[in-house]
């Protein structure tokens, strides 16, 4: 038996049944973008100008992430593993001739001090700590050596941390090329001594 007209009319009627929905697709932030990007770029945002805008995008994040690994990488001590040492390494005193154990450590900076040079004096400080480092066997000094090479000799031992900020204090003063008032100079080198008579002891 077939439905008359009024049933039909009434079932078909059903809200239930209705299935047809009318949706508007809102544009997200990243659409906007690629769009006033692609406008800004190549003067109207066809499909084909957003498709490249999005490649442009991409490949400008990808360039900054490599960048930003460069920048930390080089930053950490791994750096110490890839560069070649040359002449311009940190803690390089290829250029000292003399025989360290010939020398007058305390002269020199006393001569340098005089001279208000509390860069240079800063320098042999730091060449005196080494010197003394290795007559203590704690290192094996070598002028071409890096801080890496002392770092791998030094792990472990209590004066691991000791070289850690006295190499700190000679990189920022000789390397940075920071220009040390008399007081500022007492203070680092006072540091320097302080190591040198906990070594001696």
């Amino acid at each position: 038996m077939e439905p008359g007209p009024e049933k039909e009319k009434k079932v078909f009627s059903d809200p239930k049944l209705n299935y047809k929905r009318d949706t508007i697709k809102k544009k997200g932030f990243f659409e906007d973008l690629l769009e006033w990007l692609a406008e800004k770029i190549f003067g109207r945002a066809g499909y084909n100008n957003i498709s490249m805008a999005r490649t442009l995008i991409i490949w400008a994040i990808v360039l900054l992430s490599v960048l930003i690994i460069i920048r930390l990488l080089s930053k950490s001590e791994l750096s110490g593993l890839i560069k070649t040492r040359t002449k311009g390494t940190t803690f390089n005193f290829t250029d000292i001739t003399e025989d360290l154990h010939e020398i007058n450590f305390d002269e020199k900076i006393k001569q340098l001090v005089l001279m208000a040079d509390y860069r240079g004096a800063i320098r042999w400080h730091y060449l005196k700590m080494l010197f003394v480092f290795d007559k203590k066997g704690i290192i094996s000094f070598a002028p071409h050596k890096t801080n890496i090479d002392y770092s791998y000799e030094l792990k472990g031992k209590q004066t691991y941390n000791d070289f850690k900020k006295l190499s700190r204090i000679y990189d920022y003063v000789w390397y940075g090329q920071f220009n040390l008032t008399e007081e500022t100079y007492i203070k680092n080198a006072e540091i320097f001594k302080t190591v040198e008579n906990q070594i001696n002891v």
